[in-house]
């Protein structure tokens, strides 16, 4: 059989590359949950999921019914492995997914000028900005906070895209500038906040989003604005007061531009650098073929009494090989490519979850690459 594969890219079989690390550093959340659901995969712990489903959802969800019929009916004793796996994952997920662009833009400021106070730590961000503000009390969140010294502080709020989120929210991108507006600016310090929407959807949202920044600031101000002066300056940067400025930046390249125009010209941060580090982030396999996997392989389980994972190990032991020494995704990959092509034709179990002879190489292959996972995991 010819070495037809698809080409897999896995971020956690990565330990060398300079922006490798950066985007492993930034999705080091997903990554750890790809890396949980492989465990409980190879480990076989999908029970002790189960077992953590709180008394709540057990009865809500039908849990304790299912399991009362489940001795002579196999789809109802399936069901609580079932649901409790994806309540796993999902919530899980949503407590992950929130922070992946707030973590892009720090680890991009940091690298760009290790002399950069990023901090991650909301009292960390609290002293940062009181450099700015005498007595800064507010105690909402602020996404990033950078200091390139002492006064010198960039603020930036980011939101995924412009259509999501009603009136309050969109207000809400200069709430914990509005709750400081009336405290005195300290001696010789220069804030720079800069609201960031990644992707522009909806044009009509735009206005909105500006009337309700304006709406929300507009009570604060030490001098008079107008909102037709505010609307149309604020993409270019309105001075609220002295040492106080706010701009509103729509789409991907002109975050960077304005974040890199505060780091500096002396540093290496341009959108060709973020690019990259994104077409990385983009093009990462863990999670999904993770959580493919094992939905497929806890059905065989649970419900076919099958286990392929086993039958995969039982098979590799008669194969000889060396992944101490790898590095990168490229190694691991061309061993899990050799591995298969010896594999496939000793496979005489009708186990695999797909049906082409192109599907049934490509899974073998991904599950030997999710062994080298939980192997160096």
């Amino acid at each position: 059989m010819k070495n037809n594969f698809q080409e897999r890219f896995l971020l956690s079989l990565c330990s060398e590359e300079e922006n490798i690390q950066i985007v492993k550093t930034i999705l080091r959340s997903p990554l750890g949950l790809a890396q949980e659901i492989i465990r409980l995969l190879f480990d076989n712990n999908f029970k002790e999921v189960k077992d953590n489903l709180d008394s709540i959802k057990q009865f809500v969800a039908g849990i304790t019914r299912s399991e009362s019929l489940g001795q002579n009916y196999s789809l109802a004793k399936f069901y609580p492995y079932l649901f409790s796996f994806h309540q796993f994952v999902h919530s899980s997920y949503r407590a992950r997914q929130g922070k992946t662009l707030e973590e892009l833009f720090k680890e991009v400021i940091r690298r760009a000028n290790k002399d950069f106070v990023v901090p991650d730590k909301e009292k960390d961000k609290h002293a940062v900005m009181s450099e700015v503000f005498k007595g800064y009390d507010s105690r909402l969140d602020i996404d990033v906070v950078a200091k390139k010294s002492k006064g010198k502080v960039l603020a930036l709020q980011l939101r995924s895209r412009d259509d999501t989120g009603g009136t309050t929210a969109k207000g809400s991108l200069v709430e914990a500038l509005r709750r400081v507006m009336k405290k005195n600016v300290e001696k010789d310090t220069d804030l720079f906040y800069l609201i960031g929407i990644w992707d522009k959807i909806k044009s009509n949202q735009k206005n909105i989003t500006i009337s309700k920044i304006y709406e929300a600031l507009e009570p604060y101000f030490q001098k008079p604005i107008t909102k037709e002066f505010f609307i149309e300056n604020i993409e270019k940067g309105i001075n609220l007061h002295k040492g106080v400025k706010l701009k509103l930046a729509y789409g991907d390249k002109e975050i960077v531009k304005n974040v890199s125009e505060w780091v500096g010209e002396d540093t290496k941060l341009d959108y060709s650098d973020m690019e990259k580090i994104i077409d990385t982030l983009e093009s990462s396999d863990d999670l999904w073929l993770a959580y493919v996997i094992a939905s497929l392989e806890l059905e065989n389980i649970e419900l076919k009494n099958i286990n392929n994972i086993e039958y995969l190990n039982e098979l590799l032991k008669d194969e000889k090989y060396d992944t101490s020494n790898f590095k990168l995704n490229e190694e691991y990959l061309k061993l899990a490519n050799e591995l298969a092509l010896k594999i496939i034709p000793k496979w005489d179990k009708d186990s695999l979850p797909v049906s082409t002879m192109s599907e049934k190489a490509h899974y073998i292959r991904d599950l030997i690459l999710l062994r080298f996972v939980h192997d160096i995991s």
